[in-house]
C-alpha cells in the first residue's frame, strides 16, 4: 500500500523513530571468508552436491571456521549472523523442489582432523537456522553468491563456528538440474567433512566425496548485524542510489557492472531480487507492492558488495 502525499510527513517521522530504536536488521554488513589458496571450482565441496552426472540426490556437508578466521573477517563475540552465501562458479540452476537445511553451532573444535565423522556427532548441539522444503536455485551470473537469509539471527559467542548443510532433492523429476554446481573454494587444512549419496549419508569424509576434497572448503559470505559505519562501500562516489526516500522506483548507478540487487526488509527477509544483464552500471528497479518502511539494499558489483539503507514510502 502506497502512502498518499498528505500522510508522507507522518510516515517519515515514524520510520525515523523506528530506525533510531532497538536493533534493526537493515543496519548490516557483508563479509567474506576465503582463507587459504584459491583452488579450481569443484562440485564435491558443497554446500550442495550437484555433479555432471546429476545422479546423487542427497548430500551433507560440515564446515569449520576458527576464531582467528572469524575475527579477521570482523566476526567477534556477540555478532549476530543474519545470512550466509556460497559462491557458485557455474550458471546452472534447479527448479527443485528440494529440502535444504542449514545448521550452526558455536564450538571449541579446532580442526576436522579425523578421516571421517558421523553426521550425528557433527550435528549434536547445533541450531537449525534455515529450512526450506521447496528450495530452488536460480540461474546466476558466473561466479556469483547464492545467499540464504536465516530464519532467525544466530549469535556467535566465541571459539570456532561450525556450519552444516543438508540437501534432499529426491522429490524432483529428472533431470534434477541444468548442469553441475561448481563451487569456488580454497585450500585450507582440516576444515571440511562431506558426502553425496543415493540417500542421506550418515558418515562424512574429510578427504573424498567421489573425488578428492582433502583440505578444500568453499568460499563463504556472511551477512551480519552491525553498525552503519561498518557497512561496506566502494567509495563515496562510485555508488549512487536515489531517490531516498523512494516511492515507485529506485535508481542505482555504479562505478562497476551490476550483478545482483537485493532488497531486505526489517525482519531480514529478502523481498526483491533483480539480476541486471549485459554488464550495465545503471539500473532502475520498481518498488510496487512493497510495504512502506526501511530496507537494506545489497548490491553485488564487479568490484564487490555494497550495502545501503533506503526508505520506501
Amino acid at each position: 500500500m502506497k502512502i498518499s502525499f498528505s500522510r508522507r510527513g507522518l510516515a517519515t517521522i515514524a520510520l525515523l523513530t523506528l530506525q533510531a530504536g532497538a536493533a534493526f536488521h537493515a543496519d548490516a554488513q557483508v563479509v567474506q571468508i576465503a582463507t587459504g589458496t584459491a583452488n579450481t571450482p569443484l562440485y564435491a565441496v558443497g554446500p550442495i552436491y550437484m555433479s555432471t552426472t546429476l545422479f546423487y540426490r542427497y548430500s551433507r556437508f560440515a564446515y569449520l571456521y576458527t576464531q582467528a578466521e572469524l575475527a579477521a573477517a570482523g566476526i567477534t563475540f556477540g555478532t549476530q549472523i543474519l545470512g550466509v552465501g556460497w559462491q557458485k562458479s557455474t550458471a546452472n540452476s534447479t527448479a527443485g523442489p528440494a529440502a535444504f537445511s542449514i545448521y550452526m553451532k558455536n564450538t571449541s573444535t579446532a580442526a576436522y582432523a579425523n578421516a571421517s565423522e558421523s553426521w550425528a556427532n557433527l550435528n549434536t548441539g547445533s541450531m537449525l537456522v534455515y529450512s526450506e522444503s521447496a528450495q530452488s536455485i536460480p540461474v546466476t551470473a558466473s561466479p556469483n553468491y547464492i545467499d540464504f537469509t536465516l530464519d532467525a539471527p544466530f549469535q556467535y559467542t566465541g571459539g570456532s563456528l561450525e556450519i552444516l548443510t543438508e540437501w534432499d532433492i529426491s522429490a524432483a523429476p529428472a533431470p534434477i538440474a541444468t548442469g553441475p554446481f561448481e563451487w569456488v573454494n580454497t585450500t585450507v587444512a582440516d576444515r571440511i567433512y562431506a558426502s553425496g549419496n543415493t540417500s542421506l549419508p550418515t558418515t562424512l569424509s574429510s578427504t573424498t566425496n567421489n573425488t578428492d576434497i582433502d583440505n578444500r572448503r568453499p568460499v563463504i559470505q556472511f551477512t551480519l548485524q552491525g553498525s552503519t559505519a561498518a557497512i561496506p562501500d566502494l567509495s563515496s562516489t562510485s555508488m549512487n542510489i536515489w531517490p531516498n526516500p523512494a516511492e515507485d522506483v529506485l535508481n542505482i548507478r555504479s562505478g562497476s557492472p551490476l550483478e545482483r540487487i537485493e532488497l531486505i526488509d526489517a525482519l531480514g527477509k529478502i523481498v526483491l531480487v533483480d539480476r541486471p544483464q549485459g554488464g550495465i552500471a545503471d539500473h532502475q528497479i520498481a518498488l510496487g507492492g512493497l510495504e512502506p518502511g526501511a530496507y537494506l539494499v545489497r548490491v553485488q558489483t564487479g568490484a564487490g558488495p555494497v550495502v545501503r539503507r533506503v526508505t520506501v514510502w
